[in-house]
């Protein structure tokens, strides 16, 4: 297993609202575990909703003075927690579609971690939610980890990220969700399940049910085979000096993700970008928002690492550089062309 850090530059876009909030806290401590460089952005939308169901349009940032300094002013106060945590951070300000400046700001750093609160503010609740959301989680180029409701985690404290649930169909990008897993076990010194869900097949009742002779027997083989896999993945990461437990369950694959989560009291689920088979749809189908939207702690969806860009920084980026109260130079960019 690698033993390079796998978060470098951390990218958190936010719409000041209450889960940007909450995924800021995360974001900074990841910030401040791995050592990496934080790059907090604000997209002013092209359209703005207003009261009474009426839309502004806005016209890059060169916007009416008022609503440029109730930015700035939003700004300020929602960085008060780096300000007090003394842990420096880059401001970049734009103006256009939200998903394609979140994106192209990913790109351009490049971004080893984008972090997402799940709900926008009034106004803005549909911001990382539906087709938006899907959007970012199947083009960001890099993992991302969405924050929702997370019951006041805040992994600000040592010991807080203590149980990490893993969910793997051993494909290859199951594999890296593991790499990814066991690299924030490293960091926190965290446990690690390693689930794997057999889907259960038709239900009784269900047409296809008597179309599948002796269903039990091929469920019970079926699962001697999981936990074969399942040993076999764990012995290959034996070197991370982690604990990994396995474990096989059976049923719909985000119900028994999000039920095993709550059982074990994971601090936060793991699961790679694509998969193939009963997975194959749960980053890119209504699965995907049943995982993000109802996860009583974080997602991480994690890529290969090697699909990102290599830092060109020389070492870590030193905490604190800019004054208590103020915050770094802010970079202001015009909308990306569609």
């Amino acid at each position: 297993m690698a033993t390079t850090s796998p978060i470098e530059r951390i990218l958190c876009p936010t719409d000041f609202s209450e889960f940007s909030g909450l995924a800021f806290r995360h974001a900074l401590a990841l910030t401040r575990r791995f050592a990496a460089r934080l790059k907090v952005l604000h997209v002013v939308p092209s359209v703005v909703p207003m009261r009474d169901s009426a839309f502004l349009e806005t016209s890059g940032l060169n916007m009416d003075p008022e609503m440029r300094r109730y930015a700035e002013e939003e700004m300020h106060h929602f960085l008060a927690p780096a300000r007090e945590a003394r842990v420096d951070h880059e401001i970049e300000q734009r103006a256009g579609e939200p998903w394609r400046e979140i994106l192209s700001s990913a790109n351009e750093m490049p971004a080893d971690l984008v972090v997402l609160g799940t709900h926008g503010r009034s106004g803005f609740e549909h911001l990382f939610l539906g087709s938006v959301a899907e959007t970012l989680i199947s083009r960001l180029p890099c993992p991302v980890l969405t924050v929702g409701h997370e019951e006041g985690r805040s992994w600000e404290a040592p010991g807080l990220l203590s149980r990490i649930l893993c969910a793997t169909d051993f494909s290859s990008t199951s594999a890296e969700a593991l790499k990814f897993s066991l690299a924030l076990a490293r960091a926190s010194s965290a446990q690690v399940t390693l689930l794997n869900v057999i889907d259960n097949g038709p239900e009784m009742g269900e047409p296809t049910y008597f179309s599948v002779p002796e269903l039990e027997p091929i469920r019970q083989e079926h699962e001697r085979l999981a936990r074969e896999r399942l040993q076999k993945a764990i012995a290959g990461a034996a070197e991370s000096g982690s604990s990994i437990s396995p474990r096989t369950v059976i049923g719909r694959a985000y119900k028994e993700i999000l039920r095993v989560a709550v059982e074990e009291g994971a601090d936060a689920i793991v699961i790679g970008a694509q998969g193939h088979g009963p997975l194959e749809h749960l980053l890119f189908g209504s699965n995907a928002l049943h995982v993000v939207r109802r996860a009583s702690c974080p997602v991480f969806i994690a890529r290969p690492l090697a699909a990102r860009p290599k830092s060109t920084d020389v070492g870590p980026r030193p905490l604190a550089t800019t004054a208590p109260g103020k915050s770094a130079e802010s970079k202001e960019r015009k909308p990306t062309p569609a």
